[in-house]
């Protein structure tokens, strides 16, 4: 077996390549095992003996033995391979080991993905180095210097010139203190080393101007004393340079982040944008003024625009969160599926086909310190809302492609439109995220439930859209209170757009009914003819239920509702419709 070995390592070759912190695997020319060393055997689980039978790499592994025949028919070395085929997954160098212009075997350095392994050698003794030890240290991709115990240089590979660029005439036999004070070199891992008597790693910079990163070992004798120092060394000019970008981008985005929230405070001008007048959305303001201060979820409940990213934003503006971050919103019901999942946690660097090149950040990373507002969470589709579940358990996220994770500090507020029990009960929203969300709820009313609030709303939005169209617009009396008596199903939304759209198209300054939209002014119409048409008499039944019907939904039953009207229980259940009839039982049944 021995004799038909190209390569032979005597037992100090072994003894060295066993120090080796990085697994050492060497073949000849057909792919036969001819050295390994103790790491190679631990890190791939390898336990025959290469002395007493021939292995072929093929039979470890077969993958990699196709790209051992391609450095063989090429020559040309393969750096930073990655290798799956073991418990760990790993990188590896190879390279051709060459005599006399034919390859006679192939060296493969290799190391675990997950760990940054010193690639310097320990080594014992340094004369009388063998041929295939020279071999093995030109054949290394990372530059490789050694020096003696008074720090003169005695030995370098080729790439210790090509990562550097000086040559190696100019500091082969020269201590490194003469070369340090020359300025050949800003400092010398070697003399810290000798120093200190332990490994040490420096960032150094030669006249070349190159940036590496050195790591400097000793190699100590028999006596304990330091015979060698050896030091390896990794080119860092162009991971100086991304490091320089990153740090910039992070600056711009720091300032982009401070700016936005300048914005953020400057338009709410010490003043809140919610109208609280009615003692519905008095409730609201007062929940809001509680939960402001808390990390509590919060789940907003009501029909779409009812305005409940203003009390999203009103309980950012009210904490302390406001001059920590800011507040990012994000309709969940907007954005594709495929896209949602990128946008909310982030992604990394050709995560996928069309993703940024530099990788993006998540809604939760842009939003740490700050508030995150998921507008229509009722959307999310259920692939979402499970990882959303595990974010919540330690508010760690993890962005698309990447394998580690990043901890944010995010105040989550949710909010939705539909009826969240129906979507649990027909499997369309995960129970647990939903009780993991409704810890605090709040409920906004329909603009319908509050209409004691149109008259105020009319008069900011009026003066809102005067000044922002330049116009003086006013509304008649009439027109004054059709608007006030309209059901508004669109909610505060729709009024706005109404009187948006009215300061804009009405021709003269005054708004009056004739410019009313067509369902407005149909409505209208529809309910002063059927007023018309009734008795007096039918006319004070219809306003005796009315009244009687918003006693008993505001007291909650007939009995509360007759105390406050100052009437007997069962003229309250007389006198309400069938529908209303079936509503005060239902609630008195509830309380």
């Amino acid at each position: 077996m021995k004799g038909e070995k190209v390569l032979c390592a005597d037992c100090y070759f072994q003894t060295i390549l066993d120090t080796v912190l990085l697994g050492v695997l060497v073949t000849d020319s057909k792919g036969y095992l001819i050295y390994i060393n103790n790491m190679a055997r631990s890190l791939i689980g390898f336990k025959d003996d290469i002395n007493t039978q021939k292995v072929h790499y093929a039979e470890i592994d077969y993958a990699s033995w196709l790209n051992f025949r391609k450095i063989i028919e090429t020559k040309e070395p393969q750096i930073g391979i990655p290798v799956m085929s073991f418990a760990k997954p790993m990188l590896a160098n190879r390279s051709p080991i060459t005599k006399n212009g034919e390859v006679v075997g192939i060296i493969s350095v290799f190391h675990e993905l997950d760990k940054y392994e010193n690639i310097s050698e320990y080594l014992q003794k340094y004369k009388n180095l063998t041929k295939q030890l020279e071999a093995i240290l030109d054949s290394s991709y990372d530059g490789i210097f050694i020096t003696d115990s008074e720090g003169v240089g005695i030995r370098s590979n080729a790439a210790y010139e090509r990562i550097t660029g000086v040559d190696a005439s100019e500091f082969i036999g020269r201590s490194m203190r003469d070369l340090e004070q020359e300025g050949q070199i800003n400092q010398s891992a070697t003399l810290k080393v000798l120093q200190s008597r332990k490994t040490e790693t420096i960032t150094q910079r030669s006249r070349t101007g190159k940036v590496v990163l050195a790591t400097g070992n000793p190699i100590f004798n028999d006596h304990g004393e330091i015979s060698m120092v050896l030091t390896n060394l990794r080119d860092m000019t162009d991971l100086n340079k991304l490091s320089l970008q990153l740090q910039q981008s992070q600056e711009i985005n720091l300032e982009y982040k401070k700016r936005l929230q300048e914005l953020q405070r400057a338009s709410r001008s010490g003043k809140s944008k919610v109208v609280a007048t009615s003692e519905a959305m008095k409730h609201v303001y007062q929940a809001a003024q509680c939960v402001c201060n808390t990390d509590t979820p919060v789940f907003i409940h009501g029909e779409t625009g009812v305005g409940k990213d203003l009390i999203a934003q009103e309980i950012h503006n009210l904490s302390d969160r406001s001059s920590t971050g800011i507040l990012v919103k994000i309709n969940c019901g907007a954005i594709p599926e495929t896209l949602l999942e990128s946008e909310l946690f982030g992604y990394t660097a050709g995560a996928f086909t069309g993703a940024n090149g530099r990788g993006k950040p998540g809604l939760f990373e842009v939003a740490d310190n700050g508030t995150l507002f998921l507008d229509e969470i009722d959307s999310m589709p259920l692939s979402i809302q499970s990882k959303l579940l595990r974010v919540l358990q330690d508010f760690e996220i993890r962005r698309l492609g990447n394998t580690v994770t990043k901890k944010v500090n995010v105040r989550l507020i949710c909010a939705a439109n539909q009826d969240m029990k129906e979507l649990i009960q027909k499997k369309m929203f995960r129970s647990d995220l939903y009780y993991r969300l409704n810890v605090i709820p709040i409920h906004i009313p329909p603009l319908r439930e509050r209409s004691e609030e149109i008259p105020t709303l009319l008069q900011i939005f009026m003066k809102r859209f005067n000044l922002k169209h330049s116009m003086r617009k006013t509304i008649s009396r009439d027109c004054y209170t059709v608007l006030t008596q309209y059901n508004w199903p669109g909610n505060v939304r729709e009024l706005a757009n109404v009187i948006e759209r009215l300061v804009i198209l009405t021709p003269g300054d005054c708004i009056t009914t004739r410019d009313l939209p067509t369902e407005i002014q149909n409505q209208f119409q529809s309910e002063k003819a059927g007023a018309d048409l009734l008795s007096l008499k039918e006319q004070l039944k219809q306003a005796e239920a009315k009244i009687i019907s918003e006693a008993v939904k505001k007291h909650g039953n007939a009995r509360r509702a007759a105390m406050y009207l100052g009437v007997n229980p069962s003229t309250i259940c007389r006198k309400l419709s069938k529908k209303d009839q079936k509503f005060a039982f239902r609630v008195a049944i509830l309380q």
